[in-house]
């Protein structure tokens, strides 16, 4: 896999190398971001042991650790005979590590921790009373986000760890370092099939067209990504027919408790526990309106990872469609390709909103906002939408924002709409700043106006990745 990026946690994890502490690391993130690769390249650096461990016994995996170990050390003792508890284990790495500064790094720690319940007590044993004594940086690192999140950071070894990297995909502007041959708008729809993801993103290179590497990569029956998604979803639960249903649900809009068991025919109690298991494993995410109370009622949910989003929006309901490669074409030609960009300007909306929170000093959190809005018509109202929401440290907002991808430049009809919401989001219009994000640009009078003004912010695509710039907010 190609190495992009990174530059920050790559950095971070180095100084805790040179730092000559001992140091215990907990790196953790969800499957296929690239956790592996950051850790390999920080291995290669210096000493090191990474022991990568499968779903097995735990005899199976003392075998293999013992195995690596052997290999390592070139320990004829070792390689005879196997450890078989994990005290052992962990008394032999320390006579490994020895006096030499070593990495050691112990991924996918959470199948290790599920056949040995044992270990997290005699690591936090064996930490306090030798390894933090010794020259050693030990990474324990996994892919179970609540595991980790639950288990480890706030479980047994919360008073042991000495810092820890959630790593996470690439925002939208790294993640077209794989296919810099694309234009603005294709990157666009390449984040949209798969988000921020290394694994993903290295087989959209700009060595084929888009359609092309679709067809050949994901629609194909033999295409490296075409059951990758249901793969994935196999590796954490063991019987997922029931919640690829719900996520095909909310693919497809329906993003509600009572729409979702609507569409499925499950029952609400069972949706809102399937949907419990998808929040944890970072498949799904509760949508609240940014300004909103954590304990409001107003909840949605949508599909946290874009190539999930890709692959039960297209892929999972074309069944037989895609049994042959000509039958594959077609449906990409008739069926995906025509409907392509109304499921990118979701992904647009993404993208927008990262923009805003990571070039807008002001703002600290970036939401949508969704509420009741009177129509005009007596006492009538209509659910109305805000696309982008940033609020600042004291939960104002600050920054409003709508976002369009279509085949028209946005006109005043945009800008006049979102003025008519603002009030309703508790806005003030003297001192918030309104953007309006644009696949095909702005008509000349609006441009015109916005550049007369300072609290009014044009964005295209191109800007998105790096054209024409401006920075907001200090």
């Amino acid at each position: 896999m190609s190495f992009f990026n990174r530059t920050d946690e790559l950095a971070m994890l180095r100084s805790r190398v040179s730092s000559g502490n001992a140091e215990l690391l907990v790196v953790y993130g969800r499957r296929r971001v690239g956790k592996t690769e950051l850790l390999t390249h920080l291995a290669s650096d210096v000493r090191s042991l990474y022991f990568e461990a499968v779903d097995s016994v735990k005899a199976d995996q003392l075998h293999d650790l013992t195995m690596e170990l052997a290999r390592t050390t070139g320990s004829d003792v070792l390689a005879e005979q196997s450890l078989t508890t994990w005290r052992a284990a962990l008394a032999a790495l320390a006579e490994f590590v020895g006096d030499q500064r070593t990495v050691v790094v112990f991924d996918e720690f959470q199948l290790l921790a599920k056949q040995a319940p044992e270990l997290e007590s005699e690591l936090s044993r064996w930490w306090r009373t030798t390894g933090r004594t010794l020259p050693l940086v030990l990474v324990l690192a996994g892919s179970e986000l609540s595991f980790f999140e639950d288990e480890v950071l706030a479980g047994r070894l919360y008073g042991r760890r000495t810092g820890q990297l959630k790593v996470v995909p690439f925002l939208a502007r790294d993640a077209a370092l794989f296919h810099p041959g694309y234009g603005a708008e294709d990157r666009v729809r390449a984040y949209a099939v798969c988000g921020g993801v290394p694994y993903y993103l290295e087989r959209f290179t700009d060595r084929r067209s888009l359609d092309e590497t679709l067809l050949a990569e994901v629609f194909e029956r033999t295409g490296l990504l075409h059951d990758e998604a249901e793969l994935m979803l196999r590796q954490s639960i063991s019987a997922p027919s029931n919640h690829s249903a719900v996520l095909r649900s909310i693919a497809h809009g329906h993003n509600r408790n009572s729409t979702i068991s609507d569409r499925t025919g499950l029952e609400p109690a069972h949706v809102t526990k399937i949907l419990a298991t998808l929040e944890r494993l970072g498949l799904v995410e509760r949508l609240r309106p940014v300004t909103a109370s954590p304990r409001a009622k107003k909840l949605a949910y949508r599909i946290s990872d874009q190539f999930l989003r890709f692959h039960y929006r297209f892929v999972e309901p074309a069944g037989a469609r895609l049994r042959t490669t000509a039958l594959a074409k077609a449906y990409l030609l008739t069926t995906v390709l025509p409907e392509l960009d109304h499921h990118v300007s979701q992904a647009w909306e993404d993208i927008c909103r990262e923009h805003v929170l990571h070039t807008d000093a002001t703002v600290s959190t970036v939401g949508r906002w969704w509420g009741q809005v009177p129509t005009g018509d007596g006492r009538r109202t209509a659910e109305r939408e805000i696309d982008v929401v940033g609020v600042d440290g004291e939960g104002k907002p600050v920054v409003f924002g709508m976002c369009k991808w279509t085949p028209s430049p946005v006109d005043f009809d945009e800008l006049n709409l979102l003025e008519r919401l603002l009030p309703y989001v508790g806005g003030d219009g003297g001192s918030v700043r309104r953007y309006l994000f644009s696949r095909s640009g702005f008509s000349t009078r609006l441009a015109e106006f916005a550049a007369s003004r300072d609290d009014v912010v044009l964005i295209t695509p191109a800007a998105i990745y790096g054209e024409n710039r401006r920075p907001a907010g200090g």
